[in-house]
Formats: structure tokens, C-alpha cells, sequence
């Protein structure tokens, strides 16, 4: 599995298991954020700490995913460690569009939540 979602009180956090976020699971994974948003959660992290590469195509399923969430009030935060590969969000500028946390617990923190006592 690729995708999975878990809770913090209000706040869904989908971690992306993949090594390279690409054209390949762009599709699906916006399926995926879109079926944890119609489920109703609107405060969405998304967990791409495992990646070390994402593409544009993969970067357009967040940002319309982001516009989704948002129009409807709601909120969709990032995590992402990678300095390198973080140079994609950068060029095209999304760095001012999306926010982007180190750590999963910093994202939580933003929005009022705390990691689950199990949270390592």
C-alpha cells in the first residue's frame, strides 16, 4: 500500500510511502486525498517524508487536492525534510503556496493537535 490515512483528533494524516512520487501514482493519489476529504476531513497533512524525489505531476495532485480542501475551508499542510529534493517546491514556487513542515509533529502543532502517545 502506498497510501495510508490515519487520525489525530481532528486532523488526517496520509503518509506517502514511496521513494519517488511520480506521473505513475499522481492519479491515485489524489483519488485517495479526495476520498479522506469526502469522508469529511478537511484538515489534511500529507506525510512525504519518505520521499526522495517528487515530480510535477505529482505536485499538481496536491495542488488540486489543496484547492479542493480549501475551497471548502479546510486546510492541507505538508511534511517534507528533503533538502534536496525540496528544490521542486522552490523553483516552481509552492513553497509559498503550501505549508511545509520538518517534522509530523511540528504539522500537528499547527493545527492544535498533539501526536498520539505511541507517535515516535
Amino acid at each position: 500500500m502506498d497510501f495510508k490515512s490515519d487520525t489525530y483528533g481532528s486532523v488526517a494524516v496520509i503518509s506517502v510511502y514511496l521513494k519517488r512520487a511520480t506521473l505513475k501514482d499522481a492519479m491515485s493519489f489524489r483519488d485517495f486525498v479526495l476520498d479522506v476529504f469526502k469522508k469529511g476531513q478537511n484538515k489534511i497533512i500529507v506525510d512525504l517524508s519518505m520521499c526522495e524525489y517528487i515530480d510535477s505531476t505529482f505536485l499538481g495532485a496536491l495542488v488540486a487536492s489543496l484547492k479542493k480542501i480549501v475551497s471548502t475551508r479546510g486546510d492541507l499542510q505538508l511534511v517534507y525534510n528533503n533538502k534536496t529534493s525540496a528544490l521542486v517546491f522552490e523553483m516552481t514556487s509552492m513553497n509559498r503556496v503550501f505549508k511545509i513542515h520538518q517534522t509530523l509533529e511540528t504539522a500537528l502543532e499547527a493545527f492544535g493537535e498533539k501526536p498520539k502517545d505511541d507517535f515516535t
